[in-house]
């Protein structure tokens, strides 16, 4: 048996520093690639963000992962912070219904860990020796059953620049609906407008000037996507964290408006532990 830790960050296009309501979708389907074969998730953590700077998001959600059907992917749930009960949610739920491989419920209070350690995010995790709360009954009643989860495989003729498959991988697809106002918003606007610069294939790196109530370097870290939430500007991926107002990215990709708020395009990480 062979093993591979995959790590997920799906992308929120729309509505960043605006709170979630209940059933809203949390993100939609976002689709990830690991080793071809038959796929046994064993263990995951997930590292949830909090608000402006500070522990939150400690609310409960649900995550799905699919799989391809005859080569075609899962249709859309909907849009982010966007209601996921009504009758167009139900349609689209039904066209996904056989790519469905796994649920997952989080119920944060129990499978988080201790919020004052990591100031502004929590860990979730489905084993019970790093959680808190709740009794041991109710961390093992949420942790993954001993043998893993079986996803299978999943062909699909593409990948994440929409071209031929990388060969040996196969792709699989993760969405979520919360249960209730999860908000990632940072605090953190832009210090005037930014114009478009600087593309990853000339490896020209731009430097963001930052200001607002909250510090840069208690929000942003290496390798987050950043995203204009005022405008819904894509910005580019950070590759250093300078100071409390300026973090380099590789690129600005649509510009940036001044005092916009600036925030995480993937806010959650997914770390899954795959068996095969």
């Amino acid at each position: 048996m062979g093993q591979y830790l995959a790590t997920v960050r799906p992308r929120i296009d729309t509505a960043n520093a605006t709170a979630y309501s209940q059933h809203d979708l949390l993100f939609d389907w976002h689709r990830f690639e690991i080793p071809f074969g038959e796929a046994c998730i064993k263990n995951f953590n997930i590292i949830m963000p909090g608000t402006n700077g500070a522990a939150g998001n400690e609310v409960d959600f649900v995550f799905y992962i699919a799989r391809s059907v005859n080569g075609v992917a899962p249709p859309s749930l909907g849009t982010a912070n966007a209601a996921a009960n009504g009758a167009a949610a139900k349609i689209a739920f039904a066209g996904a219904r056989n790519h469905i491989v796994h649920t997952q419920v989080v119920d944060a209070s129990i499978m988080a860990s201790e919020s004052t350690y990591l100031q502004s995010y929590e860990i979730y995790t489905s084993t019970t020796m790093n959680t808190f709360g709740g009794t041991q009954a109710a961390q093992i009643a949420n942790a993954l059953p001993p043998g893993g989860v079986n996803i299978g495989n999943s062909k699909y003729p593409g990948n994440y620049n929409d071209s031929t498959s990388q060969p040996g991988m196969s792709s699989f697809w993760i969405a979520a609906i919360t249960n209730g106002a999860h908000d990632f918003g940072t605090g953190v606007l832009a210090n005037g407008a930014h114009a478009a610069s600087g593309t990853r294939s000339t490896g020209t790196e731009s430097v963001l000037t930052l200001k607002g109530s909250v510090d840069a370097d208690d929000v942003f870290s290496v390798g987050d996507e950043l995203i204009d939430a005022t405008e819904g500007s894509k910005i580019g991926k950070v590759t250093k964290v300078t100071s409390a107002t300026s973090v380099t990215v590789d690129q600005i990709e649509q510009g940036v408006s001044g005092d916009s708020e600036i925030c995480i395009r993937n806010p959650i990480i997914f770390n899954f532990g795959i068996e095969y």
